[in-house]
């Protein structure tokens, strides 16, 4: 420590919280008190054969007296001033040697505009184009706004910083950042198995869009017309004869000539020449029906393209975002553009911002704004935590989670006006009701829009291509998250996997290629539906209550401010406490309790009912995930009673800290001054107290 060497050693101290006491093992035969001023006795054998005077003095046998400070053991107010820089002390941890270069090797993002982009992208997907649109129509237009915006507020926001905030601190993946409250592991368990779910089914999302992408380069977009391969008696082409609905009429009569077939060439493209769907639904359980091959490389083409993508981890992926991340703004503002100048795209964005307040008072109102914002944001999902964990301890993770979550909110009202733009000019080109246009669910995306683009736009190849092009990499960003999510996991836990980074995210793609392969049959679309609704969408409700509860109620929001103060030197006001301990918990759990009041079993489309067995598998899905939590509470409180340990069963782990090691060597020094504070009369120390000393 000091004084010639006379004492190096490690300290033992719990991790936890860094206590204000810490003991040295000196490798002497007499071990000093590291607060303790107290002068040894000659016999202890401290390197000096003289005897102490009545000053505490150490005279040698020559009669001189030695320098005080050999004999003299700093206090922690050493440390304090100098920060802890000047130590040549050791600190031992469940998680290694505090200054070895293990959390190196974890690895950092290469710029500050990575991390921001990275989770522009993963918040930014597919749904602000397909699902906000549909919901903030369908839910009172402008009106589902504002319930959107407070939830934002007082939910959203407080959530995106939390989730970054900890994987920074921690420096730790979702699965292992639960050392602050291991009781419950179970939430990050299922963040892990959730997002392992969404990337297989998540990637069938961004096959579609390749299978229309290369559509969309022949001749013809292969929805204009009617074909005789996928289309039946009742498509009419959407570049030919209009529905005589357009004119107000029942049936054609001599002045006007309409159809009065029901489904365009656009729907019946979508669901008999992509999707081949089977319609009467999943009858039999083993039966999915028949691969179709097209639709299968597809798919294959988009988790080698994702694999290539995010093969070196962060190094690989946090390149690629530059553009994935950046391309969809440019063709959203095209599109935009272009869509409000066509005749009758007033229409459009009158449907989607004029408010009707009387919906605003409907809980199920509340309810769908609630979904959206989780879906958008990406909150409890684990991907936030993640990304967190690559950033630098003392990035200002609170400044970048204000950004991210309100451009993800501007976005959707671009992606939201783009879309009802070109739908307006096409309802007022074909004469129907826009209601009857915006379709649901990947409909919007995979059938109104693309119908749209051929009748009211020039080119319509050029801009489908772009379209789709764009909704592909808007996935791409979305899918790099829940899979490094899964990778992160294993690499926390198993920290020799970093060396098999390409041969493991091989074997995940690989994997996830094959889970995905039944959702290419003619039956997929029922269970890609079902998965969306039980596996990836009735779990993050719960599993965003319980990390609430497990973070600011068992570890303790004081303990979390403080460790935000400590790593930005920013302390969270009252406004965000109040949010994270108590607004945000009790709206989720009102919020949970409706979904359960009125929950219905799914219903594709609204028509085609599911078999008892395809509900019951629907029910293990969600068991999968959002079931760890119990199981993982029960197992860990049976093993610390088992132990004894059952007073510490709301405790950290003894390797909970700063994932820095310079920061827990700064944490240590600091914590270590015992509280002390300038006064007058110098430094008023606590510590100095008459019970510390032994007499």
């Amino acid at each position: 420590m000091s004084g010639d060497g006379i004492c190096t050693g490690s300290i033992t101290y719990d991790a936890v919280r860094f206590p204000s006491f810490f003991t040295t093992r000196c490798q002497k035969e007499d071990p000093i008190s590291p607060i303790s001023y107290k002068q040894r006795s000659p016999q202890s054998g401290g390197g000096s054969s003289g005897v102490a005077d009545t000053n505490g003095h150490t005279n040698t046998s020559n009669g001189t007296e030695e320098r005080w400070h050999q004999n003299y053991v700093p206090t922690p107010y050493e440390s304090y001033k100098s920060n802890g820089s000047g130590s040549t002390q050791v600190v031992e941890s469940g998680r290694g040697v505090v200054g070895s270069t293990t959390n190196d090797e974890r690895g950092h993002w290469g710029s500050k505009a990575e991390f921001l982009l990275s989770c522009i992208g993963l918040s930014v997907g597919i749904g602000n184009v397909w699902r906000f649109p549909y919901l903030a129509y369908e839910n009172g237009g402008a009106a589902f706004l504002f319930p959107y915006i407070i939830l934002l507020v007082l939910i959203g926001k407080p959530m995106y910083l939390m989730e970054t905030a900890l994987g920074q601190y921690s420096q730790l993946g979702p699965l292992n950042v639960w050392r602050c409250a291991p009781v419950m592991q179970g939430v990050g368990v299922a963040m892990v198995i959730l997002s392992l779910l969404t990337a297989i089914y998540y990637n069938q999302l961004m096959a579609y869009t390749l299978y229309y992408m290369f559509g969309s380069m022949a001749s013809e977009v292969p929805w204009a017309n009617c074909k005789a391969e996928w289309a039946d008696s009742n498509c009419f082409d959407v570049g030919g004869l209009y529905p005589c609905s357009r004119y107000n009429l029942t049936a054609p009569t001599p002045e006007v000539n309409c159809t009065l077939r029901n489904e365009s060439s656009a729907t019946q493209y979508w669901k008999n020449g992509v999707l081949r769907l089977e319609r009467e639904g999943m009858l039999e359980f083993g039966q999915i029906g028949e691969i179709q091959w097209d639709l299968t490389l597809c798919l294959l083409l988009s988790w080698l393209i994702v694999f290539f993508c995010i093969m070196k981890g962060i190094k690989s992926s946090g390149k690629v975002v530059y553009f994935t991340a950046t391309f969809p703004y440019i063709i959203l503002i095209a599109l935009l553009v272009v869509g409000v100048r066509m005749e009758g795209a007033s229409e459009g964005l009158r449907f989607l911002f004029v408010p009707r307040w009387s919906e605003i008072m409907s809980i199920q109102v509340w309810r769908k704004a609630a979904e959206q914002m989780f879906f958008s944001l990406s909150v409890s999902w684990g991907g936030l935590i993640m990304f967190g964990s690559y950033n630098k301890f003392r990035n200002k993770v609170h400044i970048d989670a204000f950004i991210v979550s309100s451009l993800d909110f501007i976005t959707s009202l671009i992606a939201s006006a783009a879309i009802f733009s070109v739908l307006g000019a096409m309802s007022h080109d074909v004469g129907i009701d826009i209601r009857k246009l915006a379709a649901s669910g990947p409909g919007l995306a995979f059938i109104a829009y693309p119908e749209a683009i051929s009748r009211t736009l020039p080119i319509p190849q050029l801009w489908s291509i772009l379209f789709f092009f764009m909704m592909f990499t808007l996935g791409l960003d979305s899918e790099f998250a829940v899979l490094e999510t899964v990778l992160t996991a294993i690499y926390d836990t198993i920290p020799s996997s970093r060396n098999h980074k390409l041969l493991l995210t091989g074997l995940l793609c690989l994997f996830c290629f094959l889970m995905g392969i039944p959702m290419c049959a003619t039956t997929g679309q029922y269970i890609f539906y079902l998965i969306d609704n039980f596996g990836g969408g009735t779990g993050v409700l719960l599993i965003a209550i319980c990390e609430l509860i497990a973070l600011h109620w068992i570890y303790g929001v004081r303990r979390f401010s403080e460790d935000l103060k400590f790593m930005l030197g920013y302390s969270p006001s009252m406004f965000w406490k109040v949010c994270w301990v108590f607004i945000a918990p009790v709206s989720l759990i009102l919020l949970f309790i409706y979904s359960v009041v009125t929950w219905e079993n799914p219903k594709y489309d609204r028509t085609v009912e599911y078999p008892e067995w395809g509900i019951a598998i629907g029910w293990g899905l969600a068991a999968i995930s959002v079931g760890m939590i119990p199981l993982f509470f029960i197992i860990i409180t049976f093993k610390r009673l088992v132990t004894g340990k059952i007073s510490k069963l709301f405790e950290p782990s003894s390797d909970w800290g700063p994932g820095c090691p310079e920061a827990r060597r700064e944490l240590l020094a600091t914590q270590s001054t015992f509280g002390m504070s300038e006064t007058k009369f110098g430094i008023d120390n606590p510590a100095m107290e008459q019970r510390y000393y032994p007499q």
